[in-house]
């Protein structure tokens, strides 16, 4: 399984892709329309799962990709709120370890959508 962070702003999402033991496999951004999300995930390795934060630029995204992802989650805006402190560009790393712990920390999977 791969697990995606995505950080989802009005003209780009950036993504970082992990396996199961934290090796970073790919990280970059692309612009947020559905053409390029489709080719961006043909590109992706095969099962994964996805977490985002919610934004009011979440919702088609969210629904384009869950049709091909195995676990698409989306965290409350409060979960994410060190990666704005943090910097931007942290923030897709912060949301792909927010996945991680959702495997390990039920009360989290009640978060996602």
């Amino acid at each position: 399984m791969y697990y995606i962070g995505v950080d989802v702003h009005k003209r780009k999402v950036s993504y970082c892709v992990k396996d199961s033991s934290g090796q970073i496999h790919a990280e970059d951004s692309i612009s947020a329309t559905r053409l390029e999300l489709n080719h961006w995930m043909r590109s992706l390795p095969q099962p994964w799962s996805a977490a985002m934060e919610a934004t009011m630029f979440t919702g088609w995204i969210y629904d384009h990709l869950k049709p091909q992802a195995a676990v698409l989650k989306v965290t409350p805006d409060d979960a994410a709120g060190d990666c704005r402190r943090k910097g931007k560009e942290q923030s897709h790393r912060r949301q792909q370890d927010l996945r991680l712990l959702a495997r390990a920390l039920p009360a989290l999977r009640r978060w996602g959508a």
